[in-house]
């Protein structure tokens, strides 16, 4: 167990980007995925594919914000 004044390994700082990385990667692919399928279901025009990249470039755009601004305020002087 590490004390929060301990800083962290590089493994886990490694680990928690590729974690980071990898969820907004699936916050811009899921949505049209999905929207493809359904209209693939549905019979539909691409319209929830349409529907599905808007959200999911819209998801993933704040994601990238929030991880940007935590980067921001949250340095630490080494």
């Amino acid at each position: 167990m590490t004390r929060s004044d301990e800083p962290r390994s590089n493994l886990s700082e490694g680990m928690a980007w590729a974690s980071r990385i990898s969820s907004v990667g699936l916050e811009f692919a899921v949505p049209p995925l999905l929207g493809a399928l359904l209209d693939r279901q549905l019979g539909t025009s691409p319209a929830a594919l349409l529907i599905g990249a808007v959200l999911g470039f819209g998801i993933g755009m704040m994601t990238i914000l929030k991880i940007a601004r935590e980067g921001t305020s949250g340095t630490k002087q080494r």
